[in-house]
């Protein structure tokens, strides 16, 4: 992984107690496994888990990509890719890559779109939708965890149970 990043530094030590920097390609990212979740209570929306002390010689944060699939034309917003909302302790900052959308955080609704960027603190409901008929909603997300795995997504649609949709 991180081949073809360039090192244009002259030491390449690292500084911050034993931690490298970690740099990846595209082609590094798409090679990565996805989870996610296709059903009416969790959504449908796939995860690709970046940065993560289980896969990565890293600490202290974690991150990915995610993406929703465009809803059906004709169809209620439900049909398409979305995220339902759920909690967990730790904040998250999401930057919208492309496509747009709605963000619902404790029952407050956002338009988002490409370029966007949203912080929810840690506890809050959160959810988001894809609102287009014709273009993926992908969002870059970063939780202050060592390993994504250590959070843990409570629906609202199951009553606080705990999922893990991140592979380990």
């Amino acid at each position: 992984m991180g081949s073809g990043c360039s090192d244009l530094s002259k030491d390449a030590t690292p500084k911050s107690g034993g931690i490298d920097s970690v740099c990846l390609n595209p082609s590094d990212i798409e090679s990565l496994p996805t989870s996610g979740y296709s059903n009416r209570d969790h959504g449908r929306v796939t995860f690709r888990s970046i940065i993560s002390s289980d896969r990565t010689p890293t600490n202290s944060m974690s991150a990915g990509i995610a993406t929703c699939t465009p809803k059906r034309y004709d169809q209620p917003a439900s049909s398409g890719g979305n995220l339902a909302q759920h909690r967990h302790w730790q904040a998250v900052i999401w930057i919208i890559q492309s496509g747009e959308g709605i963000v619902n955080v404790d029952m407050v609704e956002h338009k988002v779109q490409a370029g966007s960027v949203v912080f929810i603190p840690g506890h809050a409901e959160h959810g988001v939708r894809n609102d287009s008929v014709s273009e993926d909603l992908v969002w870059y997300y970063c939780y202050p965890t060592e390993r994504i795995g250590d959070v843990r997504m409570r629906f609202t649609n199951d009553q606080g149970k705990i999922f893990d949709p991140m592979p380990r």
